[in-house]
């Protein structure tokens, strides 16, 4: 798995290296404090590695997964969130090992809100969606995505 990272010092790189030695299950294979990139080997789902990284208090978003012995890749998400957030979604748990694309991206607002959202195209057909959004005030929010970027009309 590899992972974009906050990492401004030395003293990030060696909470991050802290963080993953917690986990007897993830090895860490490269830390690039320059390129803020941490690439490990592990058999815990991303979405554990990403919370032992974000456990150094730096933020942590996947950026790609390499495949396992039988041409899958474990994405081990879990079913969260409740009400209809996420009705009509399937819970995905394996991913084929072709790299069809991926795209992050940055969200910031008024205040202290911002995030990060990822895209995984899985298929021809299905996009995965995954991300984070903070510093929003309690109750019900809503995001979607513009087409192709053009924010002349927005939500329309």
């Amino acid at each position: 798995l590899e992972f974009a990272v906050q990492m401004q010092c030395q003293g990030c790189a060696d909470a991050v290296r802290s963080a993953l030695r917690e986990a007897p299950d993830v090895r860490l294979l490269e830390l690039r404090l320059e390129a803020q990139t941490v690439l490990v080997e592990t058999t815990a789902a991303a979405e554990r590695v990403r919370e032992l990284l974000e456990k150094s208090g730096r933020r942590a978003v996947l950026k790609g997964m390499g495949g396992s012995d039988d041409g899958k890749q474990d994405l081990g998400v879990s079913g969260r969130g409740g009400g209809d957030t996420c009705a009509g979604f399937g819970v995905l748990t394996r991913l084929p090992a072709a790299n069809l694309g991926a795209a992050v991206a940055a969200l910031s607002g008024p205040g202290t809100v911002r995030g990060l959202v990822r895209f995984l195209q899985i298929s021809p057909t299905r996009c995965l969606v995954d991300g984070a959004i903070d510093g929003l005030p309690p109750g019900p929010h809503g995001i979607h995505v513009h087409e192709f970027g053009d924010l002349s009309r927005p939500c329309d």
